[in-house]
């Protein structure tokens, strides 16, 4: 660390980097002077290389996902020259990052300074981190106190240690061998476990006509698998996403396209799988029958642990004969590098909840809510670490920078379920809106998007409610309870008490937004909390459409939840026959469950074809515009009342609402074809005649088909 001034901290970088031995040094820097500089948020290019020493910046501001990505470029003897400023000052100084952690209507000036004055007391105290102050000439550096890289035994090949070789067996033998034996690879950051995907990846395209997929949350994380595929196959035909080796191709494709129209292949190769949302996985393991699935334990990437809670009761459940491996040994450190446990602390890359011995006496009655205040939560280590640990389990995807919100947001507030003193559940809540009337019509009229003001905006702009910026909100961004006291009531406990306490505050409603699944649905909807909003999009990294449920506090709160969720059930009927054509039907029958909006009932004319259709003396074709408009009228109260088979439900969602194709629809409810299609329909149809037609119904002896 060299602490000190802009300037200062520059030239003693300089200085120092002139007196080592020449060697490839990378700049993470927004200040134009420096050499070989990327910019301070460019830690990811570096994904797959490897560089002697690397610069950061802090002047430019700290960037906790870049730092954190930049650091596993750095190989083992290299060094990490972090430029601050003064350390007793820094958590004061205004940081140019600041701004990504502020919302409307704070600025950069306001954010606390939390995160930092507890990264620089982890830091300051870590084992091989040396700090040099601006005090007279710039000291030389003592090398002595880097850690060498010791030799590392290396396998046979192509590969850097056994434990790769390893890995790159047990991937040539998941696409070789038994089909739906899923392969599970885990390992902490610089394993190697990348690189193995694609040294097994040339192998296999080497010698057969395989068709290999590729996977991630995002292209550059699978960086070092395209490097060492390509590398190890001269002959190829290398593109950015494809690479052909006479018959046989590698390609990557992001899960969304995997999720909406899945092509085959040989083998499927899911790289940092904890990034991707559990349901999203479900849908890749049932539909590619070879998978390999990696992801990093400790990480940038999302959270491994989390991946590890939820997906494995799935692979018990879907494929219980799946096989996991995990990687340890080091490739470009040593395996108690200070530099690893040091990031590892000060970014709480190793935050994990509280053992459950700790928690497993937890109930509702011995718990004890919580409103923690985040001064004392930064001086706290171990509760910080529980309660880090636990949130990262709520989300896929859960980036160094989120430590820093939690820490320094000014609208964020944290609740937590303490038992005997240990984190037994918590919640991240977000508070939002309370904009004036002319911010609230520029936000509807698409003129202006605070910062940090998720739900307002998204009722505002994309359901058409123009004055929902103007009420205030509490955003429940993550509540989760440890996987070791799950299902005891302690979730609803906590919701309770965070009801409670945002009440007391002002706002008008409670809510949250995330990646629809019909669980998740049915989860809030029996906490008070029906859906409102759905969008007519599917999040590139989720292959989920975002779902907005609400929770009234106050009369006006209620009002505009009543049009929230009256709004949705007017435009679903049509939303689904357009951008939620695919949306699945379980889902969808969330939606039109919870929907109270009333449409035309079919008139006497259209009662007659719809007993014409139910009894098989009228085709499809002609009785198609009756039957959607009694399925628009009458299904919600069907589906509340449980009138209809899930096949009913499904074949008058996915052929009646969305107009989907036989084949599609066929396939859907696992039908032979459309004959069999349209008498399943005819007995859908048949169902709602009995429960809504007003004259009496044919009697069971006319002929169905």
């Amino acid at each position: 660390m060299l602490a000190g001034s802009a300037n200062w901290s520059l030239a003693a970088a300089e200085t120092l980097l002139g007196d080592l031995p020449p060697q490839e040094t990378v700049w993470l820097s927004d200040r134009g002077a420096a050499p070989h500089r990327l910019p301070l948020g460019g830690g990811n290019k570096l994904l797959g290389r490897e560089v002697g020493c690397l610069v950061y910046d802090a002047h430019s501001g700290f960037d906790p996902n870049s730092f954190g990505a930049a650091l596993g470029a750095l190989r083992g003897g290299g060094l990490l020259l972090l430029l601050t400023p003064p350390i007793d000052r820094w958590p004061q100084i205004r940081d140019p990052q600041a701004a990504r952690v502020a919302v409307h209507p704070f600025s950069a000036d306001q954010v606390k300074g939390r995160y930092l004055r507890r990264f620089a007391r982890v830091l300051t105290a870590a084992r091989g981190v040396v700090v040099m102050r601006q005090a007279g000439p710039i000291p030389a550096l003592d090398l002595s106190l880097r850690a060498p890289l010791p030799p590392v035994p290396r396998s046979a090949g192509d590969c850097r240690t056994p434990d790769q070789e390893q890995a790159v067996e047990a991937v040539i033998k998941t696409a070789r061998g038994r089909a739906y034996r899923p392969l599970v690879l885990t390992s902490d950051r610089g394993r190697g476990k990348s690189s193995a995907l694609g040294i097994a990846a040339a192998r296999l395209l080497a010698d057969t006509e395989r068709h290999i997929l590729v996977t991630a949350t995002r292209r550059a994380s699978v960086e070092p698998l395209f490097h060492h595929a390509a590398r190890l196959l001269p002959d190829a035909e290398v593109h950015r996403n494809r690479i052909e080796h006479g018959a046989a191709t590698l390609e990557f494709l992001p899960p969304d396209r995997l999720s909406q129209a899945p092509p085959a292949a040989d083998l499927l190769l899911v790289d940092e799988a904890a990034g991707i949302p559990a349901p999203l996985l479900e849908r890749l393991l049932s539909r590619y029958s070879r998978v390999v699935f990696a992801t990093t334990v400790h990480g940038y990437e999302g959270t491994g642990r989390g991946f590890e809670v939820r997906f494995r009761r799935t692979l018990d459940r879907q494929t219980p004969g799946w096989r996991e491996l995990r990687l340890h040994a080091p490739i470009r450190w040593a395996a108690d590098d200070p530099l690893e446990a040091c990031a590892a602390r000060a970014l709480l890359l190793d935050a994990a909840p509280v053992a459950d011995t700790e928690v497993a006496g937890a109930r509702v009655e011995t718990c004890r809510f919580e409103h923690l205040d985040r001064d004392t939560l930064a001086e706290d280590e171990p509760i910080l670490s529980q309660l880090f640990g636990l949130l990262v389990l709520a989300h896929y995807q859960t980036r160094p920078m989120d430590l820093r919100h939690l820490l320094d947001g000014p609208n964020v507030r944290i609740y937590a379920l303490k038992h005997a003193g240990q984190v037994a559940a918590a919640a991240l809540v977000a508070i939002e809106g309370g904009f004036d009337s002319e911010l609230a019509r520029d936000i509807f009229e698409g003129r202006r998007r605070p910062r940090g003001h998720l739900l307002p905006q998204t009722l505002s702009t994309h359901a058409g409610i123009e004055e929902a910026p103007e009420l205030r909100y509490a955003r429940i961004v993550r509540i989760v309870v440890h996987p070791a006291v799950q299902d005891r009531g302690l979730g609803r406990r906590l919701l309770d008490g965070i009801l409670e306490d945002v009440r007391t505050q002002g706002m008008d409603l409670a809510g949250a937004s995330f990646g629809a699944t019909a669980e998740l649905l049915r989860f809030w909807e029996r906490c008070g909390f029906p859906p409102a909003h759905l969008g007519t999009s599917r999040n590139a990294a989720s292959g989920a459409h975002a779902a907005v449920v609400l929770c009234p506090l106050t009369p006006a709160g209620e009002s505009l939840r009543t049009l929230a969720v009256e709004r949705l059930g007017e435009r679903l009927t049509t939303l689904l026959g357009g951008p939620l054509r695919d949306l699945e039907p379980e889902l969808a029958a969330c939606l039109i469950r919870n929907s109270s909006t009333k449409a035309p009932e079919p008139d006497a004319r259209e009662w007659r074809e719809l007993h014409a259709f139910a009894f098989a003396l009228r085709p499809w074709e002609a009785a198609l515009p009756p039957i959607f408009k009694l399925t628009a009228a009458r299904l919600g109260e069907a589906l509340r009342t449980g009138l209809l088979t899930q096949i009913q439900r499904d074949l008058l969602i996915a052929k009646v609402l969305q107009h989907r194709d036989w084949g599609e629809t066929a396939a859907l409810v696992r039908t032979s074809g459309r004959a069999e299609v349209i008498a399943r329909l005819r007995e859908a149809v048949g169902a709602l005649l009995g429960r809504f037609a007003p004259n009496a119904q044919p009697s069971d002896s006319r002929r169905r088909m």
